[in-house]
């Protein structure tokens, strides 16, 4: 009986285990790399913070008021209040508020000493005097926003390792700050590799065999979206030396290597090859994953290799699911798989267990209120139409048998698709 020859790395792995593999990998080359640089807010959308920012003073700075109202002592609710002067934003009160006066204030404006309730004007009514009658329902402290009430003087205001959002620029300057200590870019190599890919900006005509190549552009843009910065190695002949050659280049003048096609085990496929060839190693080879099987994850000295398959589709499904987040891990993040929420499947569909798929779905109305998973597009790894509309990805886990109408499936919501 010939000897079973044990592969000196995973195949077929889970893509949670995928993750647990490479996820130490990228952080110890985070470690050595490990280089921060201060931006402006303006040029911080989308970049990841390396630096807890904390609040050097409260915000709000004072007690403000919340609403256009009136000011006064809860004490003297139950009676007409004479109003005494007009305390609007930027113009705080000079003099002391005494009990038995109501303030007439505006949203924004400092509370005067004193007074620890607004009653908003629209609730409130006049007596023949001119006087202001509170409404009785209100409660002590009412509409106004204490010192401190969106964030403390010391507390951490945005969280090292936070992919910057708007909203995150927006608190930044509410603190006084004016710029952000955040990870540099990763230079991305991006490459597609296969005799019939053509550059549609080169030919509008295809001969027969031939596809343009729509997963470098599709990566490109992708890579940019996440704030890094593309270096674009364009398209590559299944040759071993010339993929070999485009790697040790790639790996020497960039942070990360995406390449598409050449990662599975035909005759011309010649990434895996080429990685080991350029003195590098294999971290894993092919993904239970559907579609994205023939995925390698590699590294040539410090710099990571992603073989992505070829198909369309799958080169999307593995970049959001695996590649992105390893993209992360290397800028300090934590490299989590993107939030899952169960939501009921509007549709059925055969499943063999051992090994997940991700189907491209839409969120439809149910017709009772509610909303379900509807498949988006036709179906195949090929088929990049299906993406174009959808919501988000439908996964079907791994140990799932055959989906039912009204299964609670998880759903991978496309950022762009949320709010």
């Amino acid at each position: 009986m010939a000897d079973i020859i044990h592969s000196p790395y995973p195949e077929d792995i889970t893509l949670e285990n995928a993750h647990d593999l490479v996820t130490p990998l990228m952080r110890a080359i985070y470690e050595k790399r490990h280089k921060h640089e201060n931006v402006s807010l303006e040029k911080a959308l989308g970049r990841i913070l390396a630096d807890n920012v904390t609040a050097k003073i409260n915000v709000p700075c004072q007690d403000t008021a919340a609403v256009d109202g009136y000011a006064f002592y809860f004490d003297d609710l139950d009676k007409p209040l004479p109003i005494t002067g007009s305390i609007k934003a930027g113009h705080p009160y000079q003099d002391s508020a005494k009990p038995g006066q109501a303030y007439r204030i505006f949203t924004g404006a400092v509370m005067p000493d004193g007074p620890d309730t607004i009653a908003m004007q629209e609730y409130c009514e006049f007596d023949k005097e001119g006087r202001v009658v509170l409404p009785h329902t209100i409660k002590r402290g009412t509409n106004y926003r204490p010192a401190g009430e969106n964030i403390s003087k010391g507390e951490i205001a945005i969280q090292q390792g936070t992919v910057i959002s708007s909203a995150d620029i927006g608190l930044a300057a509410a603190v006084g700050c004016v710029s952000l200590t955040v990870q540099p870019k990763l230079k991305v190599a991006v490459i597609s590799i296969g005799d019939e890919v053509v550059d549609p900006q080169q030919t509008e005509t295809l001969k027969l065999g031939e596809i343009f190549d729509s997963n470098r552009p599709m990566l490109k843009v992708m890579m940019q979206n996440m704030g890094h910065d593309v270096i674009d190695y364009g398209i590559i002949s299944d040759d071993l030396d010339t993929v070999t050659r485009a790697l040790i280049d790639a790996a020497t003048n960039t942070d990360i290597i995406l390449c598409s096609g050449g990662s599975s085990e035909g005759d011309e496929d010649h990434t895996k090859s080429a990685i080991l060839n350029s003195g590098g190693v294999i971290d894993f080879w092919r993904l239970a994953l559907k579609p994205g099987r023939p995925m390698i994850s590699g590294r040539i000295n410090d710099t990571p290799v992603f073989g992505l398959p070829g198909n369309p589709v799958a080169v999307f499904v593995c970049t959001r699911l695996f590649a992105g987040p390893m993209l992360d891990v290397l800028q300090g993040g934590d490299g989590c798989l993107p939030p899952k929420i169960k939501i009921p499947a509007g549709f059925s569909k055969p499943h063999r267990k051992g090994r997940a798929e991700y189907l491209r779905a839409r969120l439809d109305n149910d017709g009772n209120g509610g909303v379900h998973i509807v498949i988006n597009g036709r179906p195949g790894a090929g088929v990049l139409s299906s993406l174009t509309g959808a919501d988000g990805l439908v996964e079907i886990p791994t140990d799932y048998d055959d989906v039912n109408i009204g299964d609670e499936l998880p759903f991978l919501m496309f950022r762009e698709a949320a709010l």
